[in-house]
């Protein structure tokens, strides 16, 4: 049995406001330990991620007491569904070039997070590790 989307992620997400500052957003990022987090509550208008913090405002001298985050968030998102497999993610990670996906359940509605490192943390069967590096690097086996 193939390891399935939902069976691996990081379930119900904490998401943040636009109009939170990017010190809120990377203060609740520290208090849950993730990188990353959904902008806007049901329907995410966007993600904001650590790097996204990092490299868009601290290193251009931005105030981070007073930047928004729906100004330096990613507003191209990319999911993939609770149901799909590993392979299906890792296909979607490889043809976006991202590393995350947000997932939704059979409703469309947002209900978790997958990373790559979600999927090597987890007990996950070696046969769908390297399934999901091939597909990653768009070296799928035939």
């Amino acid at each position: 049995m193939q390891t399935k989307v939902k069976d691996i992620m990081k379930s119900n997400p904490m998401s943040i406001s636009p109009d939170s500052t990017l010190k809120e957003a990377a203060q609740q990022m520290d208090s849950i330990d993730c990188g990353i987090l959904p902008v806007g509550k049901d329907k995410p208008e966007g993600i904001i991620t650590d790097r996204d913090i990092v490299l868009r405002a601290v290193a251009q001298g931005k105030d981070v007491n007073k930047e928004r985050v729906g100004d330096y968030m990613t507003r191209n998102i990319v999911f993939c569904n609770e149901e799909d497999t590993l392979e299906q993610a890792a296909t979607a990670m490889h043809e976006s070039h991202v590393n995350r996906l947000l997932v939704k359940d059979s409703a469309g509605k947002l209900c978790g997070i997958l990373s790559f490192g979600c999927i090597l943390r987890k007990d996950t069967q070696m046969e769908d590790i390297h399934k999901v590096l091939e597909c990653t690097v768009g070296k799928k086996a035939a």
